[in-house]
Formats: C-alpha cells, structure tokens, sequence
C-alpha cells in the first residue's frame, strides 16, 4: 500500500518540528518525535551512537552553548519501505550563536505508531566537501599539515586538524608535552614554538609511506628541511603515525628524533 497524502503531510510535520523542539530547548518533549529506543547515529562526528531519548536529551545538554540557536530543514524526500515504515531524507541548516553555519544530511527511519509518526533511525552527516567530492585521504591531509609546518601558519594549521584531534610525541624531553588534546591547544602550542623564531622548515623529504590496514591511517618516513639560526642548514627526521576523520587530522604520533630537534632549536638535551 502506497503512503496516503495524510501520511506525508504527518512525516513532513514530524521532520519539521525537531528544530523547533530543540530550538525552544524543550528537549523532554522528545518523545513527540522518536521512539523510546531510538538510536541517534552521530559517528561522522566523532560521537558514536546514541540509544534512547534520554541520552540524546543528555547529550544535548552537555554541549550547552555550542548547540545551534537555529536548525532549519529543507529538501525532505519520502520513501516507503512498508506499510509502517519509511525513509525520509532531508538536508539541515545549523546556525550557531556566534553567526556561523554549517550543512548537513539526515537519513532517517520513521515508523507508524498508534500515536503518529515517529523517527526510529537518524543519522546526521556533515557536508564538507563541494559537488560530492570524497573527503581528503591520509596523503592529501599530510600534504597540507606540511604546508601549514612551513608556511608557518596558525590559521591553516587548525583547518588541518579536528576539534578533538591528539597529537602525541612518543620520544620527547623536559619542557615539551607528550600529548596535546584538542585543535587548540595543539595550535597555540605549535604557534608558540614558531616564535621562537630560531628554525624554519623549508620543504619536507618522504623516504616512505606505508598504508596500513585502517585506510584513514599512514605510516611516514620524513625529513624535515629547513636552516636554523643555531646550526644553519638541517634535516630533522622523524616517522609520523597519521590517521584522518572526514578530511581532518584526528591522531597524530610524532616520533621526532629528539636530539636533532633539540640541535635545530640550539637547546642542549
């Protein structure tokens, strides 16, 4: 039995109103839209999946502030699947406080139930790439973080990782982290120890890539070639485990030789 017009008009209405739901922050309410064990897929993000109402509600309300104040739904596409079930596809607008926006794709599942309509399945994709275009690969994203190295640019360097990326240095010395948690404060760091003014990087070497059984992540033989006010010209090597989500740097491990750092930047170890 195809779906009846009523039936589009009530899915159509249950699509709508989650914005409005979440917008008025009136997020006890969400049983109007979901089933008790929805599941709420939001791994292209980095979150993983989350199962009931209640923990979305939760979820919601740790990210406080940084919800957006806006969501806006366009383009729904209604298929059905049986009697009691269909997909429906959309596209959403978010606007956070701050002015900024961001796009993305819901894939849902909705089910008849003996109240209405009500999403089952949700999962929330980003768009971040023009014209279905894939996302940056491991090589491509590699490239870039190495631009930014030399470039010495704070602004390119946090477009190359993710909000919650880590980037570790196995080997390291007094003075120097061995992990750094978050975009931020990998870039503050990195762009505190470009002021240093006392190296910079010229071009890098690849002596060798190696994929591994996790396509998102390379292995890296480099140098990086540059001069320093300390030692002139150097080459500093070091091998770079890289593993990218959606376009972006999500782990980084830095096996920097240490003591050739520690030359270039003229500090004893």
């Amino acid at each position: 039995m195809a779906l009846t017009e009523q039936d589009r008009i009530d899915i159509n209405d249950l699509i709508n109103l989650h914005g409005h739901l979440t917008d008025a922050g009136e997020l006890d309410q969400a049983g109007e839209l979901f089933t008790p064990d929805v599941t709420y897929d939001l791994d292209d993000f980095g979150l993983g999946s989350l199962h009931g109402t209640a923990a979305m509600r939760e979820a919601a309300l740790a990210l406080g502030d940084a919800n957006p104040v806006g969501h806006h739904v366009t383009n729904i596409v209604i298929t059905r699947i049986d009697d009691r079930s269909a997909r429906v596809q959309s596209k959403g607008i978010g606007i956070k406080a701050d002015g900024t926006a961001g796009s993305v794709v819901y894939d849902d599942i909705v089910t008849r139930q003996p109240d209405g309509w009500k999403i089952r399945y949700r999962k929330v994709t980003a768009r971040r790439a023009a014209l279905g275009e894939q996302e940056a690969g491991p090589r491509e994203v590699l490239e870039r973080w190495r631009q930014a190295a030399i470039s010495q640019s704070a602004h390119d360097m946090g477009g190359v990782y993710a909000v919650d990326a880590v980037h570790e240095f196995p080997f390291t010395r007094p003075g120097v982290p061995s992990r750094l948690e978050g975009r931020d404060e990998i870039v503050n760091w990195t762009a505190a120890v470009w002021k240093t003014n006392t190296f910079k990087y010229e071009r890098y070497r690849t002596l060798a890539i190696y994929d591994t059984n996790d396509p998102d992540t390379i292995i890296v033989e480099q140098e990086a070639l540059g001069t320093s006010t300390s030692t002139g010209e150097f080459a500093l090597p070091n091998i770079v485990v890289l593993t990218v989500r959606n376009g972006h740097i999500a782990h980084l491990r830095d096996y920097v030789n240490i003591l050739a750092a520690a030359a270039a930047m003229g500090r004893d170890m």
